[in-house]
Order: C-alpha cells, then structure tokens, then sequence
C-alpha cells in the first residue's frame, strides 16, 4: 500500500502547531511549581552541565544492575540544557521543558505519519490524542528520565518509517535508523520498536523486490549500529572488572538457555495487557482488553496486508516484547512498555477505520476523535495525582533567595518533609550558592517559599 497524497500545507501546518502547542502544554503545565526531582533526576541534570566531552560513554545505571547501552540520553539531555537551560537559570524544569518539547515533536510527527499514510487526518488525530494524554505518560514526560525519551525516540523512529523516510535518500535511512538505536541507547526497553524499525528497514525493500536497497539498508543498520557502540566499546576497554551492561537481561537469557529456568509467557502476557491498562485505559478499566486486541491486530493484519511497513510497525513490537519479556525472569513494571503505546494505540484506531471506507471511515474517525478529546480532562487529572513534588516549587523560590544573598550556607534546610532521596541544597548550588560547612549562616525554606536566616556562629 503506498502513501496518500500530502494534506493542503496550510491545513496541515495549523494543525501541526496546535498538536504540538496544546500536547506541550498538558506535559509542562506547573512543571515550576510540581517537578517530580528525585536522586536520578539530579544525578542526571547534574552529569550534562559541563562539557559535552565530559560526558559519560554510557547510559545511565539501571535498577535491575547495571547500565543502558550507551549515552545517547545524556547527549540529548546536554543539548535541552545548552538550548533550554538558560531561560531558566539551568534549573532541572529547564530539562523537563526540553524533554517535553521532544515528545510533543514526536507526537506531531506520528500525526503527520498516519495522516499522510491513511489519508485520514480525524484517525490520526484520535490516534496522537490518545497516545499523547495517557495519563501514566503525561506525569513522567516531564520528568527527566532516560525511559521517557527513549519512548519518545522510539515514536520518532516510528513515524519516519510511516512516513516513508526508510525508502529515501540515504541521509534519510540513516537518521531514521540512528534515532531508532538511539532509543535503545536511552532506554533498553525500546529495543521492540528498534527492531520493528528495523525489520522494516529489510523486509519491505525485499516485498518490492528492492534489492538493490534491501542491501544497502543492511548495510545502513550494521554500520549506525556499530558506530552508536563506540562509545560502549571504549567503556568495556577502561571499565572495572565486574561492571556489565544489562546485567540481568544477560543473566536471565543465561538461565533459560541453560535449563536453570523456563520463559515466562504468561507473567509476560499479563505484563503487556496490564500495561496498556495502566497507561492507556486508567482511571477506567478496559473490558476483555486481550480480546481487543487480538481481534483489532487480525483487522489491520488483513486491512494492510499489501504495506509491510505498516504491518510491522503496528503488530510487530507488541509480538516482540511478549517474547523478550518472557526470556526476561524479573519482575515487570508499567513504564518498560512505554515505548509499546503508540503501536497498540495504532492497532486499535486502524481496526476501527480500515474496514468501513469513504464517508463512514471519516464519520468512525470523527467519533474517535472526540471519544479521545471527551476523556482527556479525567486521564489529565489522573496524572496529577501521580509522581508530583509540590515541594519543588517553594524549594525553588526559597534557593533564589538564598543565592540572591551572595554569601555561603552552612547548610540549607526546608521546614517541610522532602522525599527521601531529595536533596535541599541541591537547587541552591545549581543557582550558585557555595555551601561551606564552617560558615556561620543557615538558612532555612518555609513552605511558602520564604526564607529565615540563622546565625548559628562561625567555626
């Protein structure tokens, strides 16, 4: 099946705008006031205010041990903080900002995607609405966190295929399949969509009898691949004995392969339709989800036989992850499916527009639209309640006045609780302030954002 002809441009650039405006702002409203700032984040935001090449050839540490595959997430995160930061004194929502800003640049492009593929621009906007305000998602896309951009990568991977853009020039290919590995890099939990992409990339030359291009994008995906490792393979030359990236990733294969343990199919099955539960369906619950699910992928299965691209980048990630996740013996958590969303979005809104056409396709995608607009307000409301600090924004505007005093703090202290691995002084020295522990002044933040200053004597 080959693409729809492209949108008038100026319909398509207006709604490009208002897609990108409006998901932005549901990701960053408050974000000075709530940002979820915890040991990870700082320790993050931390790493990418030097230099470029200080950074560190690897991603960062995971908390099933180890490491991510190398250190695309601290590039990009570098990046937000030299073009986002300075607006906002360096602070970590400068990061939040920045890494929202990328996801809404995702979204706008899966529209665009789907739009141009299908023709359909209400079934595209049902579908980047839907993806774009679940509720799990809205309150960690602004948090810095390596999972959250690499869903974001894998959406952008995602919709350059769609858009065709692994059927172009060879700058094409390549962009297209770096950013797909990049995602990996940010977050192995990406490697479904990466190797969706990928197969993408090798089977849909090989169906029109390409072959010219077939290997040349065999040849694309070994070198991006090879060249997105240097970095891990200089680490793995200077590392300490016993450091090792994905560690119980390898560990658990190793057991399975061994006969010490048996795959996990069905804790992996439950894993994917509790986590399109969570993510897609809360604060409702989906009835005979799995049912959907495989009725609505046999749908598109039948409706794009003809576009192995499509098939592939829909059907093939959630394929792929009930394998990999059943060859992987921990347990699992919502978030490692991020980056599924927008392919199990896609199975669900193709199914329901593909087979009626003309009109009723239109009056179908119409319907979903506003179904998605109608229940916006709830999953928005539902994200407020998860992963928000409130402290952030009186610790914010308290630290301001602490630096503003221009001298050293023995300390610097809140009247009000932080979450245990917070930090009280950490955004204080991010404004500048120096913490000298014989000087003789502490101060101490209300939970109004004001200060008291006391003269515990010099030492």
């Amino acid at each position: 099946m080959s693409s729809q002809p492209p949108p008038k441009r100026s319909i398509a650039v207006i709604v490009a705008v208002l897609t990108f405006s409006l998901t932005l702002a549901i990701r960053i409203w408050g974000i000075n006031s709530r940002l979820w700032l915890l040991s990870d984040q700082m320790r993050d935001w931390t790493i990418v205010q030097g230099s470029f090449w200080d950074l560190p050839l690897i991603g960062p540490a995971t908390h099933v041990g180890g490491y991510t595959l190398g250190p695309a997430f601290y590039w990009i995160m570098w990046l937000i903080r030299v073009l986002v930061g300075p607006f906002f004194d360096n602070l970590p929502h400068a990061g939040g900002i920045g890494q929202a800003a990328l996801g809404s640049l995702a979204d706008t492009l899966l529209l665009a995607a789907v739009w141009r593929r299908t023709g359909l621009l209400w079934t595209a906007l049902a579908a980047v609405i839907l993806v774009a305000t679940g509720g799990y998602e809205v309150c960690l896309a602004s948090v810095i966190w390596n999972p959250v951009v690499g869903a974001t990568l894998a959406k952008i991977a995602t919709a350059l295929v769609l858009l065709d853009w692994h059927r172009g020039s060879m700058p094409r290919r390549v962009a297209t399949a770096g950013v797909a590995w990049a995602a990996v890099h940010a977050y192995t939990g990406a490697i479904y969509v990466a190797v969706s992409v990928f197969l993408a990339f090798l089977i849909d030359p090989l169906v029109r009898r390409d072959w010219r291009m077939a290997k040349q994008n065999a040849v694309v995906l070994v070198v991006v691949v090879v060249l997105l490792q240097v970095p891990l393979i200089v680490h793995q030359f200077a590392r300490e004995p016993g450091q090792q990236a994905m560690g119980a990733v390898t560990d658990s294969v190793a057991a399975i392969v061994t006969g010490r343990a048996q795959p996990e199919v069905d804790k992996s099955v439950r894993g994917y339709l509790g986590a399109v539960q969570f993510i897609q369906g809360t604060p409702w619950t989906i009835p005979a989800l799995g049912w959907i699910l495989v009725i609505c992928g046999a749908v598109v299965a039948v409706r794009y036989r003809e576009d192995a691209a499509m098939l592939l980048i829909t059907l093939m990630p959630a394929v792929l992850s009930v394998v990999g996740y059943a060859l992987f013996l921990a347990p699992l958590d919502h978030y490692y499916y991020f980056s599924l969303m927008p392919s199990a979005v896609l199975i669900v809104v193709l199914a329901l527009t593909s087979v009626p056409r003309g009109n009723v396709a239109k009056w179908i995608g119409i319907a979903l639209c506003i179904a998605a607009v109608a229940v916006t307000p709830a999953r928005i409301r539902f994200s407020r309640t998860l992963h928000q600090m409130p402290e952030y924004g009186p610790l914010v505007q308290g630290s301001r006045t602490v630096a503003r005093r221009g001298v050293s703090m023995r300390a610097v202290r809140t009247e009000f609780p932080l979450p245990p691995t917070g930090d009280p002084e950490y955004i204080y020295r991010l404004l500048g302030g120096r913490i000298e522990r014989s000087s003789r002044w502490l101060a101490v933040i209300a939970k109004d954002g004001s200060v008291t200053f006391q003269d515990v004597g010099g030492t």
